[in-house]
């Protein structure tokens, strides 16, 4: 509930907009080779359906919680980076980080980590091939208030 009341409360025209959303997007109960598969193989994931659309966005929606820090999570550092990257798209931030939120530290940005031990090297390999202050780019928005539009891409 909370995720739909930021999202709907971050666009006036929210029931008429069209949104990718990263985590209903990719089908969380398939086997993990389909899944790698559909992820481009598991070797290329700048060739995935997430980045594809990421050709396409006008805006890429950070809908933080308050219930932990998702960029203590490989694959939303992944994400983000590769929206501002490849998406040349405007970040929209909503949501509230939790109290307390931590902008640096050893487990957010390259930090973090996930569940699978082979992602965590294909993942990190990734951004560090987009050449990008990782950890500058989190800090940014998990700092930014909610409702914030960052256009954090150069042309």
């Amino acid at each position: 509930l909370e995720f739909v009341e930021d999202l709907r409360g971050g666009f006036a025209d929210f029931e008429t907009r069209v949104f990718w959303i990263c985590f209903a997007a990719n089908p969380q109960t398939w086997s993990r080779e389909e899944l790698m598969n559909l992820l481009g193989g598991g070797q290329r994931p700048n060739q995935s359906p997430f980045a594809i659309a990421l050709l396409q966005c006008e805006v890429f929606v950070v809908v933080r919680n308050r219930s932990g820090n998702m960029y203590m999570r490989l694959w939303c550092v992944a994400e983000l980076v590769l929206a501002h990257r490849y998406g040349n798209c405007a970040i929209q931030v909503v949501g509230n980080m939790p109290y307390g939120a931590q902008a640096y530290g050893a487990h957010i940005g390259l930090g973090a980590t996930c569940s699978v031990e082979d992602d965590i090297a294909l993942l990190r390999a990734l951004i560090a091939r987009t050449g990008l202050d990782t950890q500058a780019l989190v800090a940014e928005v998990i700092q930014a208030s909610a409702g914030s539009q960052l256009r954090l891409r150069t042309a």
